[in-house]
């Protein structure tokens, strides 16, 4: 195996893997699996492995100036990150105090916006939400809880606008579906037939719900 791995044991019965974006491999099994059964599992997706390690490394190189906070993305486009004395979004830049005030800056001048756009989306597909937040999110775009209040990662906002729609009515739907069967991917492609090609492009971005 040319990657290192992490294993996390457990009363699993099989065995599984996955990279995340920033590329860290993880190996679940069960606990009396031995480490010759784990290569050889591993040695069976190397092809898989291979291709997942090399896109993302290239997607992280073409990100370096994001990665090491010299520009952030909003609305899909990259745009100067500027540690200043004030908190800011203007056509030129994006100011802040410091880095964690990112958050902060991004519900001021985007979540009003954001909110009409839902508002909207609601009325076109009648999937009626009982509340909408945003919030910070480790890994995760938005959800649909149980009572149905949907809740968006503030990250959403440094995406394009069609990446953002798609997510909207993705989590809308779950008001109807709470899984992800076939009659939840109908629904979803009811409203955004180019669904596919959207959740393709927003996995570009999944590397940022790690970021900040």
């Amino acid at each position: 195996m040319l990657y290192d791995y992490d294993i996390i044991r457990s009363h699993r019965k099989s065995i599984s893997i996955s990279v995340s974006n920033d590329n860290k491999i993880t190996v679940r099994c069960p606990w009396g699996l031995s480490a010759k059964e784990i290569n050889k599992y591993l040695d069976s997706k190397s092809d898989w492995l291979e291709k997942v390690v090399r896109r993302n490394a290239a997607r992280l190189a073409a990100n370096d100036d994001i990665l090491e906070f010299k520009k952030v993305y909003w609305n899909g486009k990259k745009m100067p990150l500027v540690i200043s004395d004030k908190n800011e979004i203007t056509p030129e830049a994006v100011y802040v105090k410091k880095i964690d005030d990112i958050e902060k800056v991004y519900k001021k001048y985007c979540f009003e916006g954001f909110l009409r756009t839902v508002e909207e989306l609601s009325e076109l597909t009648m999937l009626k939400p009982a509340s909408v937040g945003v919030r910070s999110y480790k890994g995760r775009w938005g959800c649909c809880d149980s009572k149905n209040n949907l809740m968006f990662n503030y990250m959403l906002f440094m995406l394009p606008s069609e990446v953002q729609r798609y997510v909207i009515i993705h989590e809308l739907c779950h008001i109807l579906c709470h899984n992800h069967s076939r009659a939840f991917w109908k629904l979803v492609s009811d409203y955004e037939p180019d669904y596919v090609r959207l959740k393709k492009e927003l996995s570009k971005y999944d590397f940022l719900t790690s970021l900040y």
